[in-house]
């Protein structure tokens, strides 16, 4: 099966505005957005967008109609509201559909999953996944599940790898030894594409990949290297902190998930797999890791 015409759901966020960028620049695919009625979203010139109404399943199978796959880049909060996508696209005669995944682990990694998503408090992943794959296994859809590991550009920014870019400070969890893949939102982009353009490699699996394997310290030193200065430095142990975000998502902060994910991703018994073993896609990221990091201290460097 060849893959053609796209849908994106969220072609503005962090993801999404890559995702579009890449698709767009690919001949072979044709890529339309479809957004809520009252979005006020703006694309780039050129870009064809479709509105919808997203609790309405005539309007979402009549906006589905015509395009063979969908990517879907719902917030990860609202990731269960891709259930009557799933359901409309199946309707629409959709052939394959692109979840939203991105994460450190991949909703096919089997019972660990429940368990990982059971800590962190975000299910709907799993359960969108679950779904899929009982209509794929009935042959009514196809499934893709970009699996990425955290995102570093973004990570950067906003302190999930660590380090504080402002105030050149660094939280080092555990010993610092983890092997983290992380991968950034461009690669991510280009990733997605290929597996578009290479359906049958990616037909009903996880697709692993990574722009790089960290480890805390060894982020930190790139930092330090070049911004001439040596960081503060807190260490924390990974458990305590792994607690103190599960109380506080026992206590209703939504969150605290993102702390409790942050925690099991940087734990270095890595029971989760964030050090994955397989890269999937046949390229590397053709940004040097020094460059992104030079690139996310710039407004904070004399």
């Amino acid at each position: 099966m060849a893959i053609k015409n796209i849908l994106l759901i969220g072609g503005s966020g962090n993801v999404g505005a890559p995702i579009l960028a890449a698709i767009t620049a690919e001949p072979s695919l044709n890529v339309t957005v479809l957004t809520r009625e009252d979005s006020k979203s703006t694309f780039p010139p050129g870009t064809v967008v479709k509105k919808a109404d997203y609790k309405s399943h005539e309007s979402l199978v009549a906006a589905f109609k015509g395009h063979d796959t969908i990517v879907s880049n719902i917030a990860t909060l609202a990731a269960i509201d891709q259930l009557p996508f799933v359901e409309a696209a199946v309707e629409a005669g959709v052939t394959r559909f692109y979840p939203t995944e991105y994460g450190s682990i991949a909703s096919s990694d089997g019972d660990i999953v429940q368990e990982f998503w059971d800590r962190v408090g975000f299910h709907g992943k799993y359960e969108v996944y679950l779904r899929l794959k009982e209509l794929a296994d009935a042959g009514k859809i196809e499934y893709t599940l970009i699996t990425s590991g955290p995102f570093f550009d973004w990570g950067l920014q906003f302190g999930f790898v660590g380090l504080n870019l402002k105030e050149k400070k660094a939280t080092i969890f555990g010993s610092g030894n983890q092997v983290v893949a992380v991968s950034n939102l461009s690669h991510i982009a280009k990733a997605v594409v290929w597996t578009l353009t290479h359906p049958e490699e990616s037909k009903n699996k996880a697709i692993r990949f990574w722009s790089y394997k960290i480890t805390q310290p060894s982020l930190l030193a790139v930092a330090e290297k070049i911004t001439g200065t040596k960081w503060e430095v807190e260490n924390i142990p990974v458990g305590d902190y792994i607690q103190t975000a599960e109380e506080g998502k026992k206590a209703g902060n939504p969150y605290a998930g993102y702390q409790v994910l942050q925690g099991l991703i940087f734990d270095e018994q890595d029971k989760y797999g964030s050090n994955y073993k397989v890269n999937d896609i046949p390229f590397e990221d053709d940004r040097k890791i020094e460059d992104v990091v030079a690139e996310a201290l710039k407004p904070f460097v004399n």
